[in-house]
Parts: structure tokens; C-alpha cells; sequence
């Protein structure tokens, strides 16, 4: 899902679930310092073997008040071996929150000190070790931190939340022929005894702790400069054949951004380093983003996806200027940092490839906004949460759209120059959303109050019920508008404005209105009676239409139309008109024809829902299209023409020879789907297939999920042996969860898997269960929430699972569509699918990307989507 979605996959799954009592709360307000944390320096080795890491902090703080006995620190699941202060042993006090440092004596405001604590620990979260095992002795080390939002405190003692910021100092002592990588500039790489080396990083200006990083262990590198700054990418060892394919386009992104908001890139450099098992698709550490190795580029795949990783990369690389050089104050403000790294993934999307395909996303993502109807309600600024991604579709997709709209109605010049005051305004400070009113206000001299009252402190959206009647004697139209949103809470009418484009004979002429009550009437002179009539032409606002049209002004409408997203608006109506020949027709053109390639894939998909003969031959000849993109779909559609025994051989054929591995993958799964006879003998010889990535090996193990017969469990628990490769280990889990459902030794199997030391096994599992729905296991699954060593990422997803087991028969449709990774399910705005253990957000999630948006974005991580390239 693009990183738009960065975020894009999980968090969209993460933006409705329910949150466990027993889960620690993110705090949504911001807290009241007793100090400013002026330095950390973090010095730390690591015990491989236990899977701990023995460390020394010294913090250099001032305090804020008078009065003040102790300095606390937050600090959870760590042994707190000894305390200095001011270079004098000192007494402390440990809970299950906090490391509290006595003072001895009543401070006074202003009074510095440092302090040094010593301590070890096996964190359950914030640090993380992926080591050879069983499962993969191949392995490559590595060491990584993830401290967004609350857990740096599982692996240093450290004040722990965004409102603060410092300068640090990393030092990392490791084995000699592994790399570090953290914050700020490299000062220093010395031996440290037999076999060991220590490095040291300095982080010179001042940032939120969460935003500390390391990475450690053993990668391949390709170090580059952009602007006499280095630009450096690492991958795990063995995979450094990934990095061109997958970072080409990092300087043209660093320049683009740069000069779009006047303000150039504010670090000392910028490192990109994928690794194994990352718990969200990307984390937009200052100067040192970690992303998942799920989002690199095999050569050999890259010429089958249009935007590659961009959408990832460029929505944590953007973070460096929109969540790193200004961040938010609290969590409720964290739109600041994810809704404009979401925006900033659309402008890139804009400038590398098009405004139609920036368009076509952006209608994708309203329609997947409104898909979570959990959200609606939800203001995109609010305090009422316990974990901070937990409407996580709101602050990256829905605040997204909110940004794009704030431009289109400011103006580039306007919209950019104010961006440009509130970084500058800010730079190294926490921010809250009025910051960025008046630094708009201050600059445009426009005041939107009422924008930001509406779209940021409000709730929900406009949902619009349109009518239109001609009268030739007057020679007008007459469009009747009403706002059918339930007006309660948080939500109320809209006041927006809206551009009416009227098309005739003689012409299209547009008219700006501004929608303001609950129900209104606008006259607009027209010559003759109108061929076409667009509310809200190109699809600008964030709304539901219900704009009732004939057939033939929906297909006058898809072959005429100048935008993108209203040639696709047609598309999608024309597939509701069941048995009407016309319609059938045109999307078959427009399926071969229209020159972009989303509107090709929205007339497959309506002729898919269709069905029939007719729309079967519609289909057929885009097995043709240049696009794989676009042939991935068409073979999808195919397999729902179930009627047509024939199919199945040219679906087998597509999954041996076309030229793209995406549209062979989608051919197996089309195979599965339509459980054709003979197809398991089928997916069991292209499971011995070889292919980059193993995407057919993977396809036809997810086909035999598809294929719902319960003669394939012993094939895919064979797949789930240690040593097989993760990507089939968790493609594998995914099918399972799909058939044979009654037999208790494939539950007792899945269940087992929740103690799997690898993330992504554990996660497949997850869905998997859920998807089983065997009430035997809820008590595991709440046994793993509530033992707290789960990522945050992993704790709303179990919850979500327990109750699709629950009640079965009341999943939401946001449910629904946020499938299990393992399954592939499509991402609404990327063209790549993800995979069992793929992160849902993204931040796409993670990222959309998550979820429908953020879902929307993180979904280009690994694997193909089927609508969109």
C-alpha cells in the first residue's frame, strides 16, 4: 500500500480493534516534565547467547522545579544494577514502570546533573534479536531497536516520551565483522578486545527518544552521497543485490522534497536499513531509517512493479522533516508526523509518475477510508485512546486526504510557503496541531478555523445524496444536494466547496459552489439538456456520493470523462447493472482501451462482478495488456467465470508461461479459487517450481487455501518444518487456516506456532486461528496478549482475532477486507500484495497501509497487489 499506506497494512487492522484492558495505555496527553534531558549516552554490549543486552546510560538533565527529591525514569523489565548522581553512588527505587533516582535532598529549578545507570535485561520489546535458530540456520545476525511509540524504555532507562528531546551518543560494542548503524554522524570504530569492535555515533542536535535507533549485525553495504551528505543502504548479508532495484530513486526523492518545501534535508545523513523480521514496515528514525526487508526489490520482479518500494521509502523518508525535525507533542497530535508522511507519499507518487496516478490512489483511499466504518465517528485529533495507532486510518489515510484537500483549496503557492513557516517556525521542536493553523494563518492570511474544525477536530465526512433535473424552457439545471451524514457527536454538516463541471453539446463549462446546509438547490444555466454532470469533478473532497445517473449517462461518463477517478466512478457503477448489454460492452472497451492503466482494472473488476458470457469475452482479450499490473487483474476476474469449464486450461497455461511471475501467481490463485478439477495436482507441480522469491512456490501454496480441499493439509504442514523458507512457512499457515478445520491436530498445530520465536510465524498464525475460528483457541491466544513480550504491533491483531472467533457471524466489513497477510489480500492503493507476516499500516501500517489507507500502503511490501501497480 504504498507507505501511504506505510504504513499502510497493519494499520488499518490496528484503527478499529479493540484494545485489552490489560495492555499498557500509550498516554494521550502530553506529560509534565520534572526535567529537560539535555544528553544520553548509551553504551551498550550484548550477550547472544541469553538474548540480553548489558548496558550503561549517562544522562546530562536540568531540572524544571523546585522542590524536586527524585528523577524518574521510565524503564520496564529491566535489572537495575547501580545509580550515580553527580559522580556519587546514589539510591534508587524500582516498579514495574519506572526507575526512580533519589535526589537526597529538595532540588531547585534549574540545577543540572548527570546521572549514570548501569543495568541489564532480556527486553520482550523495544530491542530485538533475529539469530540463526532451527527454522533458519542461515540466518544473519542482527540486533535492532524499535522504539515507536513507548518502547525504548524496554532496552535503556530513559525519560520516554515525545514532549522532550536531546542530543545523544550511541556506543555499540559488537562482533568485528559485524556494522552498526544509528542516529547522527559515525565518530569512531576501535577494537574492543578479541574479536570485537566498538563504534560510536553522535546525534548533535535534538530529538524525541522514541526516535533513538540501532541496528547491529551482519549486512551488505552500498554507501553513496547526495549533496556531500551520506547516503548509505544496508540489507542483510546476502542480499545486496536488492539495494539498487529497491533505493534508486532515494537522491531524486531527498532533492524532490528538499526543494518542494523549502527546507533542505536537515541531518547529517541518511541510512536506509532493511531487516529481518521487523515488526512494522518502516520507522522513520532521525537520519536512520529501519525498514522490513519485505519491501526490497528481487531484480528480477522489480520490472513488474510501476512504483517498486517507493511508496514505503518515501513515506519514512519524508518523516525526517514531518515527524523528526518537528514531532508531535502527545499522541493525539500524531497526524502531524503520519498524515503528512502519508501526504508527502502522495506528492512523490504525483511528481515520479503522474497526476493520474496520484488521482487514482486517491480515490482508492477514500473509498478504503470509508470501508472502516469504525473510524467515522473518530475526530482525527483526540485524547479518547489507549494505544496511539488504535485509529490509525484516521491519522495517516483520512489526515492525508485532509492535507491534500487543504492544498487544493489554499494553493500550491500558499500551501507550500506555509509547510515551509511551520518547519522552520519549529525545527527541533514538539508541535501541536494549532502550530500548524498559525503558521498557515501567519503566512496566507487565510484564516481556516473552520477547516481545521471540521476536518481535524471534527469527526466523519460529508455523505452526499445527489439529483439533477433540466428545465429546457428555462434552460438550466437544477442540482439538489443533500448531507444524509448522521449529525451527532463529533460529526456535523459540512461546509465545503465543490466544483459542478456541466457538459453539453456546446461544451463543459465548471461551476464552483460551496455546499454549506443539510439540504440545498443550485440552478446553473445549460444551453441544452446536459450530457454529463460531475459533482465534485476529479474527485477532490473526501465524500460518498449517491448520484443516481441511467446507463447511458454512466457509459457516456466512462468513455468522456477527462479524470481518472470519475472515469472510474463509472466503472464501478456500470458493474451494478446486472444484464444490461450496453454496459457490458462499454467496460469491455474501456478494459482494452482507456489509456490509464486504473480505469483498465476498475472495468475488469466491475465485469468480473458482472459475470456471464459476455462479460468473459470482455476480459479475455486484456490478457494481452502491456501492464502486468493489468494482466494480473484480468486473470484474477477469470476466476470467477466458474461457468466456463474451458477456463481452467487457459488459466493453467497463463501459470506456466506468461512473462510476468505476478500474473503466473495470480493464475494459480484464480485456479484455487474457481476449484477446478484436477487444480491440486496442478498447484502441487508448480510448488516444485523455482522462481525469484519463491513467488510461484508461494502462490500455489496460498491456491491451496483457495482451493478449500482438505486433501492439501498434509502437503502445507510439510511447509511448515524448520528450515523451510519463511515466506513458504507462512504462506503455508495462511492456507491452513482455510481448510480443514475440524481436524484437531492442524489447531493443535497453529497454536503451537503463537510461541514461535520468529514475528512472522507468530503473526500468520494469528490470522490463521482466526480464520479457523475454533473457540479452542481463545485461551491461547489471550495467554499471548497478556503475557506483554509482543509487539505492539501484534497485540490489537490477536484481539481482532478473538473476536472474529467470538462472533462469527457480526464481522465488520473492515474485518473482512483487512484479510489475513498470509492470504495476499489486495491492497486498495499499491500494486504489490503482502505476505503472511507482513505488517498490516502501513505505519501502513505501518503503516495502511493501515490499514483500508494505511493497508493501502504498506502493501506494496512483499508481494504484488491485484489491483493497482
Amino acid at each position: 500500500m504504498r507507505a501511504r499506506l506505510a504504513v499502510i497494512s497493519f494499520l488499518l487492522l490496528v484503527s478499529g480493534a479493540a484494545i485489552a484492558p490489560w495492555a499498557r495505555a500509550d498516554e494521550p496527553f502530553a506529560r509534565t516534565r520534572d526535567y529537560d534531558l539535555q544528553n544520553a549516552r548509551i553504551e551498550l554490549r550484548f550477550d547472544l547467547d541469553q538474548r540480553q543486552v548489558i548496558g550503561q546510560v549517562t544522562h546530562t538533565l536540568t531540572t524544571l522545579k523546585d522542590g524536586l527529591r527524585e528523577l524518574d525514569f521510565d524503564s520496564v523489565g529491566l535489572t537495575i544494577l547501580s545509580a550515580r548522581l553527580d559522580g556519587q553512588e546514589a539510591h534508587f527505587s524500582t516498579d514495574d514502570a519506572k526507575l526512580r533516582v533519589d535526589l537526597a535532598r529538595a532540588g531547585k529549578a534549574g540545577e543540572k546533573h548527570e546521572v549514570v545507570i548501569r543495568y541489564q535485561g532480556s527486553p520482550k520489546k523495544g530491542l530485538y534479536f533475529i539469530l540463526p535458530n532451527k527454522s533458519d540456520s542461515t540466518q544473519p545476525k542482527e540486533i535492532w531497536t524499535q522504539g515507536e511509540a513507548e518502547d525504548t524504555r524496554y532496552y535503556v532507562p530513559i525519560y520516554d516520551y515525545p514532549n522532550d528531546r536531546t542530543t545523544t551518543q550511541m556506543i555499540v560494542t559488537v562482533p568485528r565483522d559485524w556494522v552498526t548503524v544509528s542516529n547522527g554522524k559515525l565518530e569512531s570504530v576501535v577494537d574492543a578486545g578479541p574479536g570485537m569492535k566498538t563504534w560510536t555515533w553522535r546525534q548533535s542536535q535534538p530529538i524525541s527518544t522514541y526516535l533513538i535507533s540501532l541496528v547491529a549485525g551482519e549486512f551488505d553495504e552500498s554507501k553513496k552521497s547526495w549533496r556531500n551528505i551520506p547516503v548509505e543502504y544496508r540489507v542483510p548479508r546476502g542480499e545486496g543485490n536488492r539495494i539498487q532495484p529497491t533505493f534508486v530513486r532515494t537522491p531524486d526523492m531527498l532533492s524532490f522534497f528538499s526543494e518542494r518545501l523549502g527546507v533542505a534535508y536537515p541531518w547529517d545523513k541518511y541510512d536506509q536499513t532493511a531487516v529481518d523480521q521487523f515488526t512494522v514496515g518502516g520507522m522513520e528514525n532521525v537520519s536512520a531509517t529501519t525498514l522490513t526487508t519485505r519491501g526490497l526489490l528481487h531484480p528480477e520482479l522489480a520490472r513488474e512493479s510501476l512504483e517498486g518500494a517507493d511508496g514505503l521509502i518515501s513515506h519514512e523518508m519524508s518523516h525526517q522533516w514531518f515527524g523528526d525535525l518537528v514531532t508531535c507533542k502527545d499522541w493525539a497530535d500524531l497526524w502531524l508526523n503520519e498524515g503528512f508522511a502519508t501526504f508527502m507519499a502522495a506528492l512523490w507518487e504525483e511528481h515520479q509518475y503522474g497526476a493520474d496516478n496520484a488521482a487514482y490512489a486517491r480515490w482508492r483511499s477514500q473509498a478504503a477510508w470509508f470501508r472502516q466504518r469504525r473510524l467515522f465517528d473518530v475526530p482525527i485529533v483526540t485524547h479518547d485512546f489507549r494505544d496511539s495507532l488504535q485509529y490509525a486510518g484516521n491519522i495517516y489515510g483520512k489526515a492525508g486526504l485532509v492535507l491534500e484537500m487543504l492544498r487544493e483549496q489554499l494553493g500550491d503557492d500558499a500551501f507550500f510557503h506555509a509547510l515551509q513557516r511551520y518547519l522552520e517556525t519549529n525545527r527541533l521542536q514538539n508541535v501541536v496541531t494549532a502550530d500548524l493553523i498559525k503558521a498557515i494563518e501567519d503566512t496566507t492570511h487565510v484564516d481556516v478555523d473552520r477547516f481545521f474544525d471540521q476536518w481535524i477536530y471534527g469527526g466523519g465526512a460529508p455523505r452526499f445524496v445527489v439529483t439533477t433535473t433540466y428545465d429546457a424552457g428555462a434552460k438550466q439545471v437544477r442540482l439538489q444536494v443533500k448531507q444524509t451524514q448522521d449529525v451527532r457527536g463529533h460529526v456535523g454538516l459540512f461546509q465545503t466547496p465543490v466544483d459542478v463541471a456541466i457538459t453539453t453539446v456546446e461544451g463543459t463549462k465548471s461551476f464552483p459552489v460551496t455546499v454549506t446546509k443539510a439540504d440545498e438547490t443550485f440552478s446553473f444555466p445549460a444551453d441544452s439538456e446536459p450530457l454529463l454532470i460531475l459533482f465534485d469533478k476529479g474527485d477532490k473532497i473526501l465524500k460518498s456520493v449517491e448520484f443516481h445517473k441511467s446507463a447511458a449517462q454512466w457509459i457516456y461518463q466512462l468513455r468522456h470523462a477527462e479524470d481518472v477517478p470519475d472515469r472510474a466512478d463509472a466503472a464501478q457503477a456500470l458493474g451494478d447493472l446486472k444484464g444490461n448489454d450496453a454496459a457490458i460492452s462499454a467496460l469491455g472497451e474501456a478494459a482494452a482501451h482507456d489509456h490509464f492503466w486504473g480505469v483498465r482494472v476498475q472495468a475488469l473488476t466491475a465485469l468480473g462482478k458482472l459475470g456471464g458470457e459476455q462479460a468473459e469475452k470482455g476480459v479475455l482479450p486484456v490478457l494481452a495488456d502491456a501492464e502486468p499490473w493489468v494482466r494480473e487483474v484480468a486473470v484474477e476476474q477469470l476466476g470467477k467465470f466458474t461457468d466456463d469449464p474451458a477456463l481452467a486450461a487457459r488459466l493453467t497455461e497463463i501459470s506456466a508461461k506468461d512473462s510476468a511471475y505476478r500474473v503466473r501467481a495470480a493464475a494459480l490463485l484464480a485456479l484455487g479459487q474457481r476449484k477446478a478439477d484436477g487444480a491440486l495436482s496442478t498447484l502441487e507441480g508448480a510448488a516444485k517450481t523455482d522462481s525469484p522469491d519463491d513467488v510461484i512456490r508461494r502462490a500455489a501454496l496460498r491456491a491451496m487455501g483457495e482451493l478449500g480441499n482438505d486433501q492439501a493439509a498434509p502437503r502445507l504442514l510439510e511447509w511448515l518444518e524448520p528450515g523451510k523458507p519463511m515466506r513458504l512457512r507462512t504462506a503455508a499457515i495462511g492456507s491452513l487456516g482455510k481448510i480443514a478445520k475440524k481436524d484437531e491436530s492442524v489447531e493443535s498445530r497453529l497454536i503451537a506456532l503463537l510461541n514461535d520465536s520468529d514475528f512472522d510465524i507468530r503473526f500468520a498464525a494469528i490470522f490463521a486461528l482466526g480464520e479457523r475460528g475454533d473457540p479452542a483457541a481463545i485461551e491461547p491466544l489471550e495467554n499471548l496478549r497478556k503475557n506483554g513480550d509482543t509487539p505492539s504491533t501484534e497485540g490489537p491483531v490477536i484481539e481482532q482475532q478473538i473476536a472474529r472467533i467470538k462472533n462469527p457471524e457480526r464481522q465488520d466489513r473492515e474485518t473482512q477486507s483487512a484479510e489475513n497477510p498470509a492470504n495476499g489480500s489486495p491492497a486498495a492503493n499499491g500494486p504489490e500484495r503482502q505476505d503472511a507476516g507482513r505488517q498490516i499500516v502501513e505505519r501502513l501500517d505501518k503503516i495502511e497501509q493501515n490499514l483500508a489507507e494505511m493497508n493501502e500502503r504498506l502493501r506494496k511490501i512483499e508481494q504484488q497487489s491485484r489491483a493497482t501497480p
